[in-house]
């Protein structure tokens, strides 16, 4: 298995078409020219696993250098190569280089409530795919997520959750005796407005916006 970063567009037109429009529901795929511009000016990160056999999984990042933020946008294995562990690999492989390569002081994820979503075979098992984030640290932030609409026409997406994949200790907060990470809440603000903001093309408003805002009222959230 070979992983390795790419900045070539036709790279990303094959994990779009082969990857990622067979693994996601159509409310939570950005298009494919929106992912093109993101790549072309830097914003977007694209990491491959490939073999003997062809392409068989991608995870794509978004860079919110204005907050230090990174998104785990989408983390896919091709159709025929799931559970065999690529994910993993491909995951260990991408936030490595990533935080070697940005410096993040927070890297986060969004996933499927599987109190609220059920699974399909097309789209994966909610729960499975929580389990597999939380063996590898993840932690869940504690808001009334929903996605933001990812394209025009599309709808944001209500019952997620937002992990936490790893931060970096001295831009924390602090850290509690249990373990517990205290978030601060300014920054993962200014990052979720500026990211509801770019996917929507507008200042973010409504109930769900208005109750993720209400969870983020405090200097920090326990993580």
């Amino acid at each position: 298995m070979h992983i390795r970063t790419t900045t070539s567009p036709v790279d990303l037109t094959r994990v779009h078409d082969d990857v990622l429009r067979p693994s996601f529901p159509d409310d939570e795929l950005a298009d494919l020219p929106t992912l093109q511009a993101m790549l072309a000016d830097g914003t977007l990160r694209l990491v491959v696993a490939q073999d003997e056999h062809g392409l068989r999984g991608a995870a794509i990042a978004e860079w919110f250098p204005a907050t230090g933020v990174l998104l785990l946008a989408y983390l896919a294995i091709a159709p025929g190569a799931r559970g065999g562990g690529v994910g993993s690999r491909l995951l260990d492989h991408a936030v490595d280089a990533w935080r070697t390569d940005l410096d993040p002081w927070l890297v986060v994820a969004e996933v499927e409530d599987p109190a609220q979503h059920t699974g399909s075979e097309e789209h994966g098992d909610p729960t499975a795919r929580l389990r597999f984030y939380r063996r590898h640290g993840a932690r869940v932030l504690p808001l009334p997520y929903t996605q933001p609409a990812m394209h025009a026409g599309g709808r944001r997406v209500p019952g997620l959750l937002l992990l936490a994949l790893c931060a970096s200790g001295d831009r924390l907060a602090g850290v509690a005796a249990d373990g517990t990470w205290l978030v601060p809440t300014a920054p993962l603000r200014a990052f979720l407005e500026e990211y509801f903001t770019l996917s929507e093309g507008t200042a973010p408003t409504g109930p769900e916006w208005d109750a993720i805002v209400g969870a983020l009222t405090g200097d920090t959230i326990r993580a």
